[in-house]
């Protein structure tokens, strides 16, 4: 190398050095304070996210989101080898679990990947029409390959879900058919619950069918003993129907039932130690079904009913903590 190409080369080596020093101090502009190691971009990675989540907002002022959901379709495993298509939250089910605090906004940034315009429910909430998720109220819809940001104070508090409010009509890989079904759990603001851990179940099936084989069995049911009144005008209804020429109506059945996820026998079993106070939060995410849990050998305490307070005796219970003297919930 001649000494012009030696001058030209240091010239360049300090340009460089006085554009990184320059990257560096913008960086250290845009976070005052954050300790950046050189040689570790990963605690600076973090310590920048730090800053980023005690601001809550970006650089334009506009707030972070604290959940984004994605409805996509995804390929779900329920068993080895056993693989079915279905329209999810993030790709997975059921879809993420959601932990809100009664009384403080949240914001959810939903994308809808699909080519069909979508409505996400906030099941058992009170939350104001245009978050809430009901079409048919005026919520607006969730555009196909769009976006949403949903901005909401959750309450009451206890275990929710949140699923697609899109009607299937005969479709059954759509609406509640599909796997559109999350939990949502709203902590109390002045009631922390007296247990040891919290376990998250979700019932659903899955690959629908049509068939004319009647009504599933109730003879499980409690109580046992049919309600009149809504009998005869289950019947009224049907006679009407048939008087005016409609056909008997389809039931749908299901080849697959799943816990989480998984098919009995084939999912993760909860493993518990002698003495522990759990709290099962069991969500019945089904289109169509009743259902009952069977667990010989166990025995539990229903403390919520639809996320309400049960009430037992002269307590009421509430996400495992006791509240004595309360008013009964009303049921309808």
């Amino acid at each position: 190398m001649n000494s012009e190409d030696d001058k030209v080369f240091q010239g360049e080596a300090m340009r460089s050095r006085v554009e990184s020093r320059r990257q560096f101090l913008k960086l250290m502009g845009a976070a005052p304070g954050a300790f950046i190691l050189w040689h570790n971009d990963n605690l600076a990675r973090a310590a920048m996210a730090a800053r980023q989540t005690e601001s809550n907002s970006t650089s334009n002022g506009q707030r972070f989101a604290d959940y984004t959901l994605h409805i996509r379709t995804s390929p779900v495993e329920i068993a080895p080898d056993r693989i079915i298509s279905l329209i999810t939250y993030d790709g997975q089910f059921p879809g993420p679990l959601l932990r809100f605090k009664e009384g403080r906004e949240i914001v959810v940034d939903v994308y809808n990947d699909t080519d069909t315009s979508e409505q996400l429910r906030w099941h058992g909430q009170k939350v104001s029409v245009d978050v809430d998720g009901a079409a048919e109220e005026g919520t607006p819809f969730i555009p196909a390959q769009g976006h949403r940001r949903l901005v909401f104070t959750p309450n009451p508090s206890g275990l929710r879900f949140y699923h697609t409010h899109n009607r299937a009509g005969s479709n059954l890989y759509a609406g509640h058919y599909s796997g559109e079904v999350g939990a949502v759990y709203i902590k109390p603001k002045d009631e922390p619950g007296r247990f040891d851990r919290e376990e998250f179940i979700v019932l659903k099936e899955f690959e629908p069918t049509f068939s004319r084989g009647g009504d599933m069995p109730q003879h499980f049911l409690s109580p046992a003993t049919r309600d009149r009144t809504l009998q005869d005008t289950g019947e009224a209804a049907m006679k009407a129907s048939l008087a005016k020429g409609m056909p008997h109506g389809y039931e749908v059945g299901y080849r697959s039932f799943t816990i989480n996820g998984r098919i009995l026998g084939h999912g993760e079993p909860i493993r518990v130690k002698q003495g522990q106070r759990i709290l099962f939060h069991i969500l019945n995410g089904s289109a169509t079904e009743i259902r009952s849990l069977a667990l010989p050998g166990h025995s539990f305490q229903v403390v919520a009913l639809d996320g309400n307070p049960y009430r037992i005796g002269r307590v009421s219970l509430f996400c495992g903590s006791a509240r004595p003297n309360e008013s009964p919930p009303s049921w309808k």
